[in-house]
């Protein structure tokens, strides 16, 4: 199952530029195909994307729907801000 970056107070889902299958850029959830490799690019891909603090994430385990479903709410847009509440709950933000 992918993992992804979820911010401990604010919920924010970590998101940054990445490649599909067919080489084309997208803005999307920055995700790994496991825990491991997640805690491992942490640091790196927060700092690619812009993020100042690296140590208020938490590695979090999806569902591929779910995963699908944040880069849908995103709808390749940088100013959309995604965030998962508690409950489960996704929302998006415009900045």
């Amino acid at each position: 199952m992918p993992n992804v970056l979820r911010h401990r107070a604010s919920g924010e889902i970590a998101c940054g530029m990445l490649k599909n299958v067919y080489d084309f850029a997208y803005y999307g959830a920055l995700w790994w195909d496991d825990n491991e490799t997640a805690e491992r690019s942490a640091a790196s891909a927060l700092a690619a994307a812009g993020y100042e603090d690296d140590t208020a994430w938490d590695v979090l385990e999806v569902k591929e729907e779910r995963l699908k479903l944040f880069n849908v709410k995103l709808n390749n847009d940088s100013r959309r801000t995604l965030l998962l509440e508690p409950d489960g709950t996704i929302s998006v933000v415009k900045s």
